[in-house]
């Protein structure tokens, strides 16, 4: 979908989504060095919620149709893999896709 038919709504639910999954990026790094353990379930979980970011990082670059559904799902994910401020920003830029 080119930028030029997004709506104002949807340019934030990115801008939103793409800020999430910065973070969610970063926290789930901090993971893997070990810096930040409250929940961790090994690297395999870690590996997942890498690979989850990034695809909210590139809906976030690159809408599709059923982004906001999309980034719902990842974000209850992101939050049960252990990224839970990324996983909840997430979240939030899904509820604005929702809602507009």
């Amino acid at each position: 979908m080119p930028w030029s038919e997004l709506q104002k709504s949807d340019k934030v639910m990115c801008f939103v989504a793409l800020v999430g999954g910065i973070v969610s990026l970063v926290e789930t790094l901090l993971h893997m060095i070990g810096l930040l353990e409250f929940w961790s379930f090994g690297i395999i979980t870690e590996v997942i919620a890498l690979v989850l970011s990034l695809i909210v990082i590139l809906l976030g670059i690159k809408p599709i149709t059923y982004t906001p559904a999309i980034l719902t799902a990842i974000a209850i994910l992101l939050i049960i893999f252990g990224s839970w401020i990324g996983g909840i920003i997430v979240l939030l830029a899904a509820i604005l896709g929702i809602i507009t």
